[in-house]
């Protein structure tokens, strides 16, 4: 009889002792990543950004991973251990940290595919952060680490809101500009500006520096000319880094194409629809103080929204996003709200919304190994033409061995298909 090796369990735990150590994060979008380490120092922990996701990543991910898993899970990993190779710190003061929503698929499971990549790479005594908003981690044990969300709460949702709004401006000048890397310049000293006032807690002085962007884009000088538009949807990562999408994004502006991204705000907001749905649909339980208490949550949120889109609203370019209610609505038509897994009834919504606007030309990019993503979005494909006849869908699947060339050649069908 062969006898078997008993399985030994991830063994470092971030502890008190812990808390002054430098805490290391994979990057996930220029318009929100470089917030993080200011959100994290008023919290009182040290998180650095990993460089941004880059060709390194994909093949440290895949040399240490599990190259079965979704594609954003590779590249986070890649991240991490890439940056730990570089013998940059010290290994007895460092963790590492990744975002946990408590969802069916990597938002919650990362922390073990990190956690055998560390193993794998021999830093198996670097310890472990799931950061989560609910404060309750799965599967890790985190003594050391709590977030003071009411400290944090307000000045992190302007950032959030600040960003897409920033972010928008961008997309919209780079594609527009007459000097290349104006937009670029102005993005950077605005996310710059963004941090310096995160680290003072003031969430007013967001706003105003939201106003400075907008009379700041508006000066940029253009070459006028009419562009046509393409929305981007999809799994998130993929959708919001540049790297995880091949640079769909900025090869669509060399084209002379305005990308159309929704803000991720939305990936957010969307937990109030499924709330309710969940509930009518007898699928989770929620307690009556809870339901109460989320519409009030969702007026507050939406106050502070309002004010930053009163104020994007002056940019020339302005282009307005439905409500998650409202993409909700459209969404329903063409699939149960009970479809949360990945990104679920959003891509429904989503396309809806985009078509309902005039923008008929959606590129939906999916990550390898994301099943959830997959199902979804070309299950609904018969039903958004039966309902929107118009929409001209491109699937773009993402993985580590793709072809950028392949992907370039499939998106010029879409952009010539209708062009005048």
């Amino acid at each position: 009889m062969t006898s078997q090796t008993p399985y030994i369990g991830y063994g470092p735990t971030f502890g008190k002792k812990d808390k002054l150590k430098t805490v290391l994060i994979p990057w996930f979008t220029d318009f929100l990543s470089p917030m993080i380490p200011a959100i994290a120092e008023l919290a009182g922990y040290r998180f650095v950004n990993c460089p941004k996701t880059s060709k390194t990543s994909a093949e440290t991910g895949l040399r240490y991973g599990n190259n079965e898993v979704c594609y954003p899970a590779t590249l986070v990993v890649g991240d991490l251990i890439a940056e730990l190779q570089t013998g940059k710190y010290d290994l007895n003061a460092v963790a590492v940290a990744i975002t946990q929503t408590g969802g069916q698929c990597r938002a919650t499971n990362y922390l073990s595919m990190i956690k055998q990549g560390l193993k794998n790479a021999g830093f198996g005594n670097i310890p472990t952060i799931a950061v989560t908003l609910g404060g309750q981690a799965y599967q890790n044990k985190q003594d050391g680490f709590k977030l003071p969300i009411r400290k944090i709460f307000k000045i992190g949702m302007c950032g959030l809101f600040f960003g897409d709004a920033l972010f928008q401006l961008y997309s919209a000048s780079i594609v527009r500009e007459k000097r290349k890397g104006e937009s670029q310049q102005l993005f950077d000293f605005c996310m710059e500006e963004a941090r310096k006032i995160i680290l003072e807690n003031k969430p007013k002085k967001m706003l105003r520096l939201l106003e400075n962007a907008v009379e700041r884009f508006n000066d940029i000088e253009i070459v006028e000319k009419k562009l046509e538009k393409v929305g981007l949807i999809g799994e998130i990562f993929v959708k919001y880094n540049s790297y995880g999408q091949a640079h769909i994004t900025e090869w669509l502006h060399e084209q002379e194409i305005e990308v159309m991204i929704p803000p991720l705000t939305g990936f957010f907001m969307q937990t109030f629809v499924n709330q309710i749905v969940n509930k009518e649909n007898g699928i989770k339980r929620t307690s009556a103080l809870t339901f109460k208490l989320l519409p009030l949550l969702y007026k507050f949120l939406d106050y502070y929204k309002q004010k930053f889109e009163k104020i994007i609203q002056k940019y020339r370019f302005y282009t307005a996003h439905e409500s998650i209610f409202e993409i909700a609505q459209h969404a329903q038509e063409i699939i149960d709200l009970s479809n949360q897994f990945g990104e679920g009834w959003m891509i429904a919504g989503e396309i809806a919304s985009f078509s309902r606007r005039g923008i008929n030309r959606v590129v939906c990019v999916q990550p390898f190994g994301c099943i959830a993503n997959h199902v979804v979005a070309k299950g609904i494909e018969r039903r958004i033409k039966q309902l929107y006849p118009a929409v001209n869908l491109l699937y773009l699947d993402i993985d580590g061995g793709m072809s950028e060339v392949n992907l370039q050649n499939r998106l010029h069908f879409l952009i010539e298909k209708e062009s005048p």
